[in-house]
């Protein structure tokens, strides 16, 4: 087979007849253009881009599912195919919801851990839930006589 023959050739050259597609079969399918298999009466404008995304069922599920374990949007984004602003776009409350359950599921651990006599978590627990802080107060006097402290400034330029 030469090049050219490759150039011509089309991957339906050998399906018979009988097995294609009655779409295929039509009378009106054009072979002549750009735009091969596609009927003479559909009228279709090349609007340039990624074609529009259609969630289902399954895609809900699936960023859903990703979500409640912390994937990060992109990432979700890339499994399905799709831009991050796509994602957020279509799937806001699934992402939204999976988001409240990897939170809720942690801070469930968390809590038992501290319920269990885990310091570490108690202490966190107690700064982030409940607004404790530690603080530390610094007081700088002057000297026992009354004069005022000599502070030196070194910045190493001679």
């Amino acid at each position: 087979m030469t090049d050219n023959d490759n150039e011509t050739h089309s991957h339906l050259d050998n399906v018979q007849a009988d097995t294609m597609p009655d779409v295929l079969k039509a009378d009106d399918i054009s072979m002549d253009n750009d735009k091969a298999l596609i009927p003479d009466n559909v009228d279709i404008k090349d609007k340039g881009g990624r074609p529009p995304h259609l969630p289902n069922g399954d895609t809900r599920n699936k960023v859903f599912m990703l979500s409640t374990v912390g994937t990060r949007h992109e990432d979700i984004a890339t499994v399905l195919g799709i831009s991050a602003d796509t994602l957020t776009k279509y799937y806001h409350d699934e992402l939204a919801k999976g988001r409240i359950e990897a939170n809720a599921s942690v801070a469930e651990t968390l809590f038992k851990q501290a319920k269990e006599g885990n310091t570490t978590a108690m202490i966190f627990w107690l700064k982030s839930r409940a607004k404790w802080k530690e603080t530390s107060q610094h007081e700088i006097s002057g000297n026992p006589d009354g004069t005022p402290v000599e502070v030196k400034i070194v910045t190493g330029i001679d």
